[in-house]
């Protein structure tokens, strides 16, 4: 395959990039992420206005300028901090992540699978460091499987998948045929991980989401219905610059007296109304520069 030396430089950089970022202590490596997002918000100011202005359509006049600008400094910071601390995934032990506050978690998560015919869905936003969680479980040995996207850049494609192969948890590319493989995986007692917080501009559902309405994939809802399983939303914080906590909300199940698509737009809107309650009580652990603005499925 001939690469183009756009991909050839993206590759080289991520893996420089990389090694530097295991070399050095944890608070160092986080450091460098630091300066990055200070010189690239305050100088390059890259989409800082248009978060600045998501930022006010949630929250109207709630925040002044200055707490609005520092809601915006922190998650973009912590988006930063969320790109080191995924190059030194592989550093990570059973050991280090129980230190974490959100291994708390552990035996709650084991509890609900032991108890459950099946598996289960667990749904998180784009809050704190979201990935973490997914290590976290693959450490702690609960089976998780996560649906992820490919890469433009294949050589960048296939150095991450070196880096998730490092775990156990199993990784599925999004691709229509993917359906069977995520329902047979819950049936036989796996645990999903999915992101459902961006905005779908086909055959999406229309919910109530962050004081507004944001129309999203029902997938989450639908998996659930055809492995007949629970959902569990689940929210990360970052706490300072290397603390992760979770909150793990109350499930959400499928109704098999209601129909399909009726039963799938009540699971979504209480999903996302779960999230969003959590989201709007920390705006600063929240991914407000995702492209896919989950608001306005036109952008």
């Amino acid at each position: 395959m001939k690469y183009k030396p756009k991909h050839i430089t993206e590759y080289v950089t991520l893996v420089l990039l990389s090694g530097l970022v295991r070399i050095l202590p944890l608070r160092a490596a986080l450091a460098l992420g630091w300066l990055f997002a200070a010189g690239s918000h305050f100088i390059g100011r890259v989409n800082v206005e248009r978060t600045h202005g998501r930022i006010r359509e949630v929250f109207g006049d709630r925040y002044t300028d200055k707490e609005v600008r520092r809601i915006a400094w922190i998650a973009w910071r912590n988006l930063c901090f969320n790109a080191i601390d995924a190059l030194r995934f592989s550093m990570l032990t059973p050991e280090k992540i129980r230190k974490q506050p959100l291994a708390s978690l552990e035996s709650k998560i084991k509890e609900i699978l032991a108890d459950c015919k099946n598996g289960f869905i667990l749904t998180t936003p784009h809050m704190g460091n979201w990935e973490i969680a997914g290590i976290f479980a693959d450490l702690a040995d609960i089976p998780l499987f996560v649906i992820v996207r490919k890469q433009k850049n294949p050589l960048m494609n296939d150095y991450i998948n070196k880096m998730r192969r490092t775990f156990s948890m199993e990784v599925l590319y999004r691709e229509a045929r993917m359906l069977k493989g995520v329902v047979d995986r819950l049936k036989n007692g796996k645990v999903l991980a999915i992101l459902p917080d961006i905005n779908s501009r086909a055959k999406g559902v229309t919910v109530d989401f962050l004081n507004g309405k944001a129309s999203i994939a029902p997938g989450t809802a639908a998996f659930a219905q055809m492995a007949d399983c629970p959902i569990y939303p689940i929210c990360v914080r970052r706490i300072g610059w290397t603390r992760h906590d979770a909150v793990l909300l109350d499930p959400i199940t499928p109704d098999p007296a209601l129909g399909k698509e009726e039963d799938q737009q009540r699971i979504m809107q209480e999903v996302m109304a779960a999230l969003s309650t959590e989201i709007l009580q920390t705006p600063e652990q929240y991914f407000w520069y995702n492209k896919r603005w989950v608001l306005n499925p036109k952008t």
